[in-house]
């Protein structure tokens, strides 16, 4: 009986030792990748940066031809409004 305790015992310490062996190749494995992944988000920060300048440059120029539009549109307005407040002050005098 003791030997097959002694047997037994051995295998369950080389399982234990062929376990802890697997889990330390795949700890090792997950550093490496976790570090690779690492890299990538850094790189993808440093994209999204640019992107991001270009679309605050996109941003700016849309509001400034909207602020220019705008004020194109309100000189127009403002000359019809004049024309026709001319238009019909002339019509009222020509009324009376």
């Amino acid at each position: 009986m003791s030997a097959y305790n002694n047997i037994l015992l051995t295998v369950l310490l080389v399982l234990c030792s062929i376990l802890v062996i697997f889990l330390i190749v795949i700890c090792i494995k997950l550093l490496i990748t976790a570090d690779k992944l690492n890299i990538i988000l850094t790189d993808v920060e440093k994209k999204l940066g640019s992107v991001k300048k270009v679309f605050s440059l996109v941003d700016d120029v849309t509001d400034s031809l909207s602020a220019i539009s705008d004020a194109i549109v309100s000189k127009i307005v403002g000359g019809l409004g004049s024309l026709f407040k001319k238009k019909n002050l002339k019509e009222e005098d020509i009324d009376e």
